[in-house]
């Protein structure tokens, strides 16, 4: 099966999230819906910068991207995103992942958006895992997407997140980040130190990253660091492009 079809699919809980960040209230009942309120808040501004630059890789390619969402959480994103793209024939298929997908909420937020025939089936992704793109490579990705992961999870998993969009990408490619940074090592907001602060006080190998520290290991996977997007409550989208 390579396309959501309904809500009768389980998938296992993903233990990473955290309620300053995503926090998800569940009626499994009625919908099967996890519900982030930080994903319906940022999920329009996030189109925003996402249509316009795949809009220019299909004017100059002549074809649709293809992309592969990374750490895709409740699904509100791969649905609201892919919809909206889709329609405008930009995006040919969106692919949610996640270390421990959340499949029957993925894909009930498909069928609410009613993205079936662009979002394939929920996989899993561990982004620290060296060899993660080599279980890609048939599907042609162009573009990856990731949200809110940089922050919550260990410096390790950005690395295998920038290591294997490098290696996955195709020239003319992207790399788009969602989250809050740092600018040279310092943050854009006293509200993103105390919140840096609470997040290496759950776990001490998380915390808010520092952009020129994204750039260099960018660099260092052959990406570089053509835009940092600044977004709505101090955070950013950092795109990261694959030279022609």
């Amino acid at each position: 099966m390579s396309h959501c079809e309904g809500t009768d699919l389980t998938g296992r809980g993903r233990t990473e999230l955290i309620e300053s960040t995503r926090k998800q209230t569940v009626d499994m009942a009625t919908s099967g819906r996890l519900y982030s309120a930080a994903a319906e808040r940022n999920r329009g501004p996030i189109l925003d910068v996402l249509r316009p630059r795949l809009s220019e890789f299909v004017r100059k390619r002549g074809k649709a991207a293809n992309v592969l969402e990374v750490a895709a959480g409740s699904g509100q994103h791969a649905a609201f995103l892919a919809s909206r793209l889709g329609r405008d024939s930009v995006v040919q298929a969106w692919h949610p992942t996640d270390l421990r997908v959340e499949t029957k909420s993925v894909c009930a937020w498909v069928d609410e958006e009613e993205a079936r025939e662009i979002v394939r089936v929920p996989r899993e992704l561990n982004a620290s895992d060296d060899e993660w793109p080599s279980n890609w490579r048939s599907e042609e990705i162009t573009h990856i997407f990731v949200a809110n992961l940089c922050h919550i999870s260990p410096w390790a998993a950005t690395l295998g997140l920038l290591k294997g969009a490098g290696a996955l990408i195709p020239p003319g490619g992207s790399l788009f980040v969602y989250g809050p940074f740092m600018v040279d090592q310092a943050h854009t907001a006293s509200s993103n130190a105390a919140f840096d602060e609470s997040l290496r006080a759950r776990n001490e190998s998380w915390g808010i990253r520092d952009i020129g520290a994204i750039s260099v290991e960018a660099g260092k996977n052959g990406l570089i660091l053509t835009e940092k997007v600044q977004m709505p409550a101090n955070n950013f989208t950092l795109v990261l492009e694959k030279p022609e």
